[in-house]
Parts: C-alpha cells; structure tokens; sequence
C-alpha cells in the first residue's frame, strides 16, 4: 500500500477487487455450471456507483480533475490563485448541491421502503453514496484550501 493513499482510494480498491471477482465468479458459473449467479450484476453495478461517487472526492483532493492548465502557464499568477479559489468555490457548492439532494433520496428511498430488484437490499443503502461522498468531498476541499493549492 502506498504511504499516502487516501481511505477513499483504498475503499475504492477493495470495492473494485470485489467487483472483479464477482464478475469472474459470474462468467465461470455461466460457462462451468450453466447456471449464473443472479445477485452479481446488481452488487457490480452499485459498487460502481460507490466507487464513482468516493472517486469525486479523491480526484479532487489530488487535483485530478479535468481543467484547462494553458491559462495557468500565461495568466498572471494571482488570476491564476483566483481561478483556483473560484473553482474551489463551485466545487463546494456542487457537493453541497449534491449532499442536499442525496439526503432527499435517501429518505425517500427510506420512506417509500424502495429495495433492490435481486436482493432485496434496501434501494437508501445504496443511495448513501451520493451525501457520504458529497461530505468526504468537502473535507477534501477544505484540506486542499487549507494546504494552500488552491482548488481542485
């Protein structure tokens, strides 16, 4: 494991190694058996989901995300912290958009007792992902602030 690898890049790791596997359990009992395993699809596709979602916080944290870098090499340096602060800002405001938003779901996913069509798992466990990784986003938000790099 790397020194500094970030608890969501190591949630994401494992949760991309299970994936894998249960997509190779699925394709050998589909060939071997002749059977497949009905509840591998759906855990695949939600991990997915979660993995996007933890995917958003790490990037930014990183500064990984997608930008434009041409004006960072000819703006005048304090344009270019501006435009790092006022990316901050919107990135803020979009996990704040989104952690309201997925609290919503969540409770009426809650409400209206919504579950998986295979396992039966409640549909607002899954929804989780979106107010839990809009909460991780901006701690790391506030950490690249406070390290002073700007933005993500």
């Amino acid at each position: 494991m790397k020194k500094n690898m970030l608890v969501e890049e190591l949630f994401i790791a494992v949760l991309l190694m299970v994936m894998v596997l249960l997509v190779v359990a699925q394709v050998f009992s589909r060939y071997v058996f002749h059977t497949s395993i009905s509840y591998t699809e759906e855990l695949v596709r939600y991990g997915f989901v979660w993995a996007t979602f933890f995917g958003i916080a790490a990037a930014a944290y990183r500064d990984r995300h997608l930008s434009i870098s041409i004006s960072d090499q000819y703006a005048p340096r304090r344009l270019v912290r501006w435009s790092r602060f006022g990316a901050g800002l919107l990135a803020s405001l979009f996990a704040a958009v989104i952690l309201v938003y997925g609290v919503r779901v969540v409770l009426l996913q809650a409400e209206t007792h919504q579950t998986t069509a295979a396992l039966g798992i409640p549909m607002w466990i899954v929804g989780l992902a979106v107010p839990v990784s809009a909460v991780v986003l901006v701690i790391r938000l506030v950490l690249v602030f406070l390290k002073g790099r700007g933005a993500a």
